[in-house]
């Protein structure tokens, strides 16, 4: 289930650049989700194909969440964020990124962030080229 929502999140932050929650007909052929969901008929190894679907790229992602979510409960908040990647961010990064300033839909300050946002936020961090 969760390399689910982790394929589902990450398919919406390359291809909803609008941030409406819905994917437009342009955005869609905009993007090259089609040609990657093309190629995955004809390969075997879906690791293979970097793009959205990797489960390496989940497994990776997951655990990190996981690491910080002492509790289990499938969300962090500032406190279990701050010590993601040895404390490298923060206490005003943690601030920004928990005020609802990068949040899609209405703009509202979070207490907690689930693991769809953790998503966005790590894909963000590693690829700061992205859009």
């Amino acid at each position: 289930l969760r390399y689910v929502h982790t394929v589902i999140a990450r398919i919406y932050y390359c291809v909803n650049r609008s941030w409406s929650g819905k994917i437009t007909a342009a955005e869609l052929r905009r993007s090259n989700l089609l040609s990657v969901i093309s190629y995955l008929e004809d390969e075997e190894d879906i690791n293979q194909i970097t793009d959205y679907f990797s489960y390496e790229h989940f497994y990776v992602i997951y655990c990190k969440f996981w690491e910080l979510d002492t509790d289990h409960d499938l969300f962090i908040d500032k406190h279990d964020l701050a010590k993601h990647n040895e404390r490298a961010l923060s206490m005003p990064i943690i601030e920004r990124i928990f005020s609802g300033a990068v949040t899609r839909g209405r703009v509202q300050k979070q207490e907690r962030m689930g693991y769809q946002e953790f998503v966005w936020f790590l894909i963000s961090e590693e690829d700061k080229r992205h859009p």
